[in-house]
């Protein structure tokens, strides 16, 4: 059961916790530190099985749970290479480049030399372990060094001390914990539900359509606007006041409230023209992460749009929520050259001109109907994950104080 932090005294809680029995301890006394590797990329027999593969990537988005793995190696790549398999409930630690990020192992998987498995021993909680590296997340990316990246070395790891209460209590603030991860991830997992069956929808109405022959086509520019961002100085940026959306926030294909900056509130009048509203479409045009999308959500505004993306706004009766479905196939589309190369940047002039269907309106409008319904449900689950997340950091903070 989740603590209602509003109900329950929080200084009630923390005293229960005895924290004069917490004793002193290296992280190196509870925990085996587990080295991982990487199987010869030269050798195909020993890639592509079924045993998954971690990278930081692969862990990097936040979730206590490792969801999946982007590459797989087979058993002989686990034998005849240095990586190890890690257990359910072991922890994985990034230790090079992107320091410090820290998940769970939800099955056997192998990781690579970037990252240490940790297996706890039977007089500490892994759980609780776990959220205890979290808070000191900031301990390992100030010890970290390196010349050319920054190191967590097994030392680091082995000699970080803190303070470890008896077993029953460290169960005890696991499982407190651990409810508000759960109902996040319960959260996150209606989200994807929903959203796989707008996309269904879509393609039912839309792609799907035995009628689709016979519609309208129009080109981009008398469909929608492609607004440009404003390069905004870092120099002005604050810790408060309106955020500010950067391609570093799209995730998922939508906009996080995570690592956000800001400019003073003073400045919105001044740089209105960039104010983001409700379901606009934002895409990378340029660099790196060319093509990567992301819809706007009613919880992060008002927000002002950044530098390196286009925003496609809806003109006259077309529905934006239309517009946003049919925009994931045009990029699907379009996101390679015609000799199948990657493309380095979009030009808005090439994009004004795709053509796009213009379905009846009476089907547009019974899918927008559907989507707002859906968007609803969406959006008041994006903000009871905001709302779980602060009072569990809330937490956290409280209880290793």
């Amino acid at each position: 059961m989740i603590v209602n932090l509003k109900e329950q005294h929080c200084e009630n809680f923390l005293q229960s916790l005895h924290k004069e029995q917490w004793q002193e301890v290296r992280l190196g006394e509870v925990a085996e530190i587990i080295s991982g590797g990487t199987p010869k990329t030269s050798i195909p027999e020993y890639w592509n099985g079924e045993i998954p593969w971690l990278s930081v990537a692969d862990f990097n988005n936040g979730k206590k749970y490792v969801v999946a793995s982007e590459k797989f190696i087979t058993q002989l790549g686990l034998q005849e290479s240095s990586t190890k398999l890690l257990q359910r409930d072991d922890i994985i630690i990034s230790a090079r480049g992107t320091v410090g990020v820290i998940a769970m192992i939800p099955y056997p998987m192998a990781f690579n030399q970037s990252c240490y498995g940790l297996r706890i021993c039977s007089n500490a909680h892994s759980h609780f372990i776990y959220y205890c590296l979290k808070v000191f997340t900031k301990y390992f990316i100030h010890q970290s060094y390196g010349a050319v990246f920054d190191t967590i070395t097994t030392k680091i790891l082995s000699d970080f001390t803190f303070l470890l209460p008896p077993l029953t209590i460290q169960q005890k603030i696991a499982e407190i914990l651990s409810s508000f991860d759960d109902k996040i991830d319960l959260l996150h997992r209606q989200n994807k539900t929903l959203e796989s069956l707008a996309l269904t929808l879509f393609r039912h109405y839309f792609i799907d359509n035995p009628k689709r022959d016979e519609w309208e086509e129009k080109p981009l520019s008398e469909v929608c606007q492609i607004k440009n961002g404003f390069a905004f100085k870092s120099e002005e940026y604050k810790k408060i006041g309106i955020p500010v959306v950067r391609t570093t926030n799209f995730k998922n294909g939508f906009v996080e409230n995570h690592n956000l900056v800001y400019l003073d509130e003073n400045d919105k009048n001044k740089y209105s023209k960039y104010l983001l509203q409700v379901n606009d479409f934002l895409l990378v045009m340029v660099g790196a992460s060319l093509g990567k999308y992301a819809i706007v959500t009613s919880e992060i505004l008002p927000a002002l749009q950044n530098q390196n993306m286009w925003n496609f706004r809806v003109l006259g009766s077309v529905s934006q929520y239309y517009l946003n479905y049919a925009m994931q196939e045009i990029i699907a589309n379009n996101i390679n050259t015609a000799s199948g190369s990657a493309r380095e940047f979009f030009q808005k002039s090439y994009f004004y001109k795709i053509p796009i269907l213009i379905p009846p309106k009476n089907i547009m409008m019974k899918f927008h109907t559907q989507m707002d319904n859906f968007y609803h449900k969406t959006t008041n689950n994006r903000k009871q994950i905001q709302n779980l997340q602060a009072m569990r950091d809330m937490l956290l903070k409280a209880i290793f104080a």
